[in-house]
């Protein structure tokens, strides 16, 4: 990130139950999409005189998405609760695309795999559009910002 721009996320943890025992592919989903956020993000909090960099810690309970989040100065704590069951219907259609294009690809078949990427695309942008809505009151994201999001929540919802 660029020292001039310090509205980004740093880093991202997210709090999962012990237990938790999630499918192979969306666990390289919530890798890719952590890396992914680090490296490049665009993050602002509304509130006046805040400013990053941000840690972020993210959770799921009872459909609601908690983003506990603070700056490296520690100047800055706050927890954000936000709910998400609107997003319930998007995130079990975005799994269910996914099982079907990790599936083709496990058997090899290709033909299909085309169609059901840009189906997968076209719904994770539609869950990354609606998440930024559900966020606008308290924060700025571009939307590969929201997409990456979008990855984390859906894999913690799952």
């Amino acid at each position: 990130m660029s020292a001039n721009n310090k509205n980004y996320i740093k880093k991202i943890d997210l709090i999962t139950s012990p237990q938790e025992d999630i499918v192979e592919f969306v666990s390289y989903e919530r890798q890719a999409a952590i890396h992914d956020l680090i490296n490049e993000n665009k993050f602002s909090i509304k509130e006046a005189d805040t400013s990053g960099p941000f840690n972020v810690k993210i959770d799921i309970i009872d459909n609601v998405l908690n983003l506990k989040i603070s700056n490296d100065s520690n100047i800055f704590s706050k927890n954000y609760r936000i709910p998400i069951s609107s997003l319930k219907k998007i995130v079990k259609t975005y799994h269910s695309a996914c099982n079907l294009y990790f599936e083709s690809i496990r058997q090899g078949s290709l033909e299909k795999i085309e169609d059901i990427e840009k189906n997968r695309r076209d719904i994770h942008n539609d869950g990354a559009n609606q998440l930024i809505k559900l966020t606008e009151k308290d924060f700025i994201i571009d939307h590969n910002t929201s997409r990456r999001l979008f990855t984390l929540l859906y894999s913690l919802y799952i």
